[in-house]
């Protein structure tokens, strides 16, 4: 099958159903592409609205999905996908399932050496932007951390006031016994079993587990170093 998506967010007339119906069906016209449907989403934003709101996108990605789509054509890039990261991930979902990608305004068709070289220009954006993101993710860490800042479930010893780390004298009591019983050598089997049979509980109130006690010694490293 040959698709074409019209997505309209605007009133701009270049954005219009109507307009983006015509250049489609001359670019298919021009190139000897017989068009069995042209499917549209009307009033969605490309940035603001959630993928499940629309409702023509999830239909093409799901008979991309089934094999049945032979060409997908869209008047640009910024009609289909609403970011980097979901244009790359369906345009690889596409080269997996043998479906073209048609851009008309970037000039792009997957079958060809410019579409392909186009694609991995994507993909490289796509890797850039993510490695940007955890960049930016673990300056934000840095910098609540140091400013005791909460950033995680609030961790064991201390409480949320805001967006604070206050210490909670009671929990980090029970937290430095627990250090200094690991660090004269008790397992965290018996650590375990010293705090069941003390009836000291977690900070969502259920007993203590060997997982939960190698964690919580590992966190508080974290936070104090």
């Amino acid at each position: 099958m040959n698709i074409g998506y019209i997505r309209n967010s605007t009133l701009k007339q270049e954005n219009s159903v109507e307009t983006q119906r015509k250049l489609i069906d001359d670019y298919c016209g021009l190139n000897n592409i017989v068009l069995d449907e042209i499917i549209v989403d009307e009033g969605i934003s490309g940035s603001g609205e959630k993928v499940s709101l629309r409702k023509g996108y999830n239909s093409i990605i799901n008979m991309i999905n089934d094999g049945l789509v032979d060409n997908l054509i869209v008047i640009s890039i910024s009609r289909w996908g609403r970011n980097l990261g979901e244009t790359y991930k369906s345009v690889k979902l596409m080269e997996k399932k043998n479906t073209k990608f048609i851009s008309i305004k970037e000039h792009i068709d997957t079958s060809s050496p410019y579409g392909k070289f186009t694609i991995n220009i994507l993909s490289s954006l796509f890797e850039m932007e993510l490695e940007m993101i955890k960049e930016r993710t673990r300056d934000t860490l840095r910098v609540k951390k140091e400013n005791n800042k909460v950033y995680s479930p609030t961790p064991y010893g201390f409480d949320r006031v805001g967006d604070d780390l206050i210490q909670n004298p009671k929990e980090t009591r029970l937290l430095n016994k627990m250090i200094k019983l690991r660090n004269d050598g008790m397992s965290y089997g018996n650590i375990e079993k010293y705090l069941k049979r003390n009836r000291h509980k977690t900070k969502s109130g259920v007993f203590w587990t060997r997982q939960n006690i190698c964690n919580v010694i590992k966190k508080h490293t974290q936070y104090i170093n």
